[in-house]
């Protein structure tokens, strides 16, 4: 049972609009819930991931997680074009082999530094607190040693930010931002919406 919804915008991006979604799973009306989180959609380029996606769920019986890598996590055209959202549920036996049903809520990104979105977050901020202008207003670049494969999120960031003009060097990836499988460069997951925590992280004032 799953509820697929081609919008974009606030429809995957709100924290409140995130929420909602997750309590179709939680409640137990679908199994997964997935839509987009980007500032736009376009079908031609996400019909075909998308369509790779049910395949693999229906078709191949794949873990919802794993069928999403396996088909926008391998197309970057789509992946680059919209973040996805996806918020699913599965089954987990504990200690005293009694299965549960935990729901996880998560956004598959496309890491982008050219396009203003360091892994993925495009909702990035300039960290200087009397500015906080947004990601398009900033150039970013790699800093420092690069790192390939498995390593890649440990390349550390760089930007310098066109509103107020600060240089801020030697930015390390968040913890919370996880690499997509090994052979995905550039493909990054995280847990939705983000904690006050985690927006502060990447400069949103809360």
């Amino acid at each position: 049972r799953g509820l697929i919804i081609c919008a974009c915008g606030s429809t995957g991006r709100l924290d409140d609009s995130a929420i909602l979604l997750t309590r179709f799973v939680k409640d137990d009306i679908f199994d997964f819930v997935l839509t987009f989180s980007g500032v736009s959609t376009m079908d031609p380029v996400v019909v075909p991931a998308l369509n790779r996606f049910v395949e693999n769920v229906y078709v191949y019986d794949l873990q919802i997680w794993d069928a999403l890598e396996e088909s926008f996590g391998e197309d970057r055209h789509a992946l680059n074009q919209s973040p996805v959202f996806l918020s699913f549920a599965e089954m987990k036996t504990n200690g005293d082999k009694v299965r549960q049903r935990i729901v996880h809520t998560r956004v598959l990104a496309y890491s982008n530094l050219k396009d203003g979105r360091p892994w993925g977050l495009d909702i990035y901020r300039c960290l200087n607190a009397g500015c906080n202008a947004p990601a398009y207003n900033m150039i970013f670049h790699p800093h420092g040693k690069q790192y390939y494969g498995k390593q890649w999120l440990q390349t550390k960031i760089k930007y310098e930010c066109l509103q107020c003009g600060i240089v801020h060097k030697a930015i390390q990836c968040p913890p919370w931002i996880h690499a997509g499988r090994s052979q995905n460069f550039g493909r990054v997951w995280y847990e939705w919406p983000l904690s006050a925590e985690q927006k502060r992280d990447i400069g949103i004032i809360c």
